[in-house]
Formats: structure tokens, C-alpha cells, sequence
């Protein structure tokens, strides 16, 4: 029979790719012991923006807290708590939070970890994917 699994978020350690954007990995198949879908904890500081991508596989952003732009190739959607964003593939996209004075806070779903950039930037930085806030 599975293990079933509690996490916590507050007590997952954030990995910062710079000094405006952090990302926490709530769930991946490593933590899990199995294939799961992939959730990340992502927050943008106020007046802050990300460069952008476009990915091979559809991303779903579910917004958690603050307000912010997302840029959609070229079209701009207000979001706030609560609002999710299918963002299909190939789609060029970014958040600006430049006009806000709080933090922007977003899950992000994707079907497996690796469809997650970061992921493999954590993988070489830390030896695995997630790690604990009593971890060094």
C-alpha cells in the first residue's frame, strides 16, 4: 500500500534565481516516492518582473496571493488571488509585479518535474530537488 504525504510549504526551504524570484518545489515524483504532478511555489518581489519563456508542455498558474500582469505573447491578463491561467505550449510568457509593493505568489502545475526549469537548476545546485528549511 502508498505512503501518503504531508508538506507543508512554509517548511520547504526556497531556492532564489536571483534577488526577486524564489521557487519552492512543493511536489515531484523524488518527495513523493512515485509519479505525482508537479507544483511549485513561486514568488516575484514587488516591483519586480521575470525575463520569460516558452515551454514544450502546457503550464497552469494558479495565483495565490498579490495582483500582477501576466503577458501572454502579446496580451496582457490582470490576475489575483485565486484566477489560473492554462498557458498552452510554446506560448511566450512573463509576470510583471513592478507596479505592486507586495509579493506576487503563484503555484505552478505541470504534468512531470522535469517539465519544470528549475528543477534540474536545483538538481545541481542542492543534489536533489527539494529540500527542508533545517537542511543546509
Amino acid at each position: 500500500m502508498a505512503e501518503w504525504k504531508l508538506i507543508n510549504a512554509e517548511n520547504v526551504k526556497p531556492f532564489c534565481l536571483g534577488e526577486v524570484y524564489s521557487s519552492k518545489l512543493l511536489t515531484g515524483d523524488e518527495m513523493a516516492g512515485r509519479q505525482v504532478i508537479n507544483i511549485n511555489e513561486g514568488t516575484l518581489a514587488a516591483g519586480a518582473r521575470t525575463s520569460g519563456a516558452a515551454h514544450e508542455k502546457t503550464e497552469i498558474y494558479y495565483i495565490v496571493k498579490g495582483s500582477g500582469d501576466v503577458w501572454l505573447d502579446n496580451d496582457c491578463v490582470h490576475v489575483k488571488p485565486g484566477d489560473i491561467i492554462i498557458i498552452p505550449p510554446d506560448v511566450f510568457h512573463w509576470i510583471d509585479n513592478r507596479m505592486n509593493d507586495e509579493p506576487f505568489v503563484l503555484f505552478t502545475l505541470w504534468p512531470r518535474q522535469e517539465d519544470n526549469g528549475v528543477y534540474q537548476v536545483r538538481l545541481k545546485a542542492w543534489g536533489k530537488s527539494m529540500k527542508t528549511i533545517d537542511e543546509e
